[in-house]
């Protein structure tokens, strides 16, 4: 009975470590609906670039919002990232901001990303941030992490 219980143990240890290490291979990041892949930054990008107040302020709300999880460097290892099963995104790696469209980040900024930590941030969630907000950090992100 001793080896029985034994070997059951063992077999839903390997399994669930097996789930675990996996998870991260097997998360896609979904894609935004076509009309949220065709929305443009309302912000002029290259003109918000100058503007180290707005980048200032945009950096804030990155450091409000986000970097406990994508990190200081925006390498997806800040502190709460630490147990996730499924690390957050690296935006600062090389081509991830690039391939990415805005309203494909607005997207998981606003909605959050299912089967994974990232919860919602729109308007109405815990962090409820509006349509400018989400805008803001976005151009950020651009401003900081784009290669």
């Amino acid at each position: 009975m001793k080896a029985r219980t034994s070997g059951f143990f063992l077999s839903t240890l390997i399994i669930f470590t097996c789930y675990f290490a996996n998870a991260e291979e097997k998360h896609k990041i979904p894609v935004a609906p076509p009309e949220y892949l065709a929305m443009k930054n309302i912000f002029n990008i290259s003109e918000k670039f100058k503007d180290k107040k707005f980048i200032k302020r945009s950096g804030r709300a990155y450091k409000r919002k986000c970097l406990k999880c994508h990190g200081v460097n925006g390498d997806g290892k800040g502190s709460r990232a630490v147990d996730f099963v499924i690390k957050p995104v690296a935006f600062a790696a090389p081509g991830y901001l690039n391939s990415r469209s805005d309203g494909q980040l607005y997207w998981i900024i606003e909605n959050g990303s299912p089967g994974t930590e990232m919860p919602a941030h729109g308007f109405g969630s815990r962090a409820n941030l509006n349509n400018e907000e989400i805008w803001q950090i976005i151009t950020f992100l651009r401003y900081k992490y784009t290669n």
